[in-house]
């Protein structure tokens, strides 16, 4: 076994759906301990769904589809931050615009 970070990439997209500067990493934690570290099979195994995956500082498994639907949370949380800063940064220059 491997100790390997399980993560997703999330891509931003602008109004016209071209791919902007920015992404993010969500990195699953450890539902128990927090850790990000996890022992799998290889470097780069993708667990499947329903699939109990070991801590590698805890010692705990975690369900697969848990570490997933936290991961999700953060990173709606994460977009939805990267929204409000686009707007506020457009309610900004609309503001300049009419002083």
């Amino acid at each position: 076994m491997r100790d390997n970070i399980l993560y997703f990439v999330i891509p931003c997209y602008n109004e016209e759906e071209v791919l902007m500067d920015t992404e993010t990493t969500i990195i699953l934690n450890c539902i128990f301990f927090g850790s990000q570290s996890f022992e799998l099979p290889v470097e780069g195994y993708q667990p499947k769904h329903g699939e109990q995956i070991l801590c590698s500082n805890c010692g705990r498994t975690n369900d697969y589809d848990s570490l997933v639907k936290v991961a999700k949370k953060r990173a709606t949380k994460w977009a939805e931050e990267q929204v409000q800063k686009e707007l506020d940064d457009f309610a900004k220059k609309i503001g300049k615009m009419f002083k």
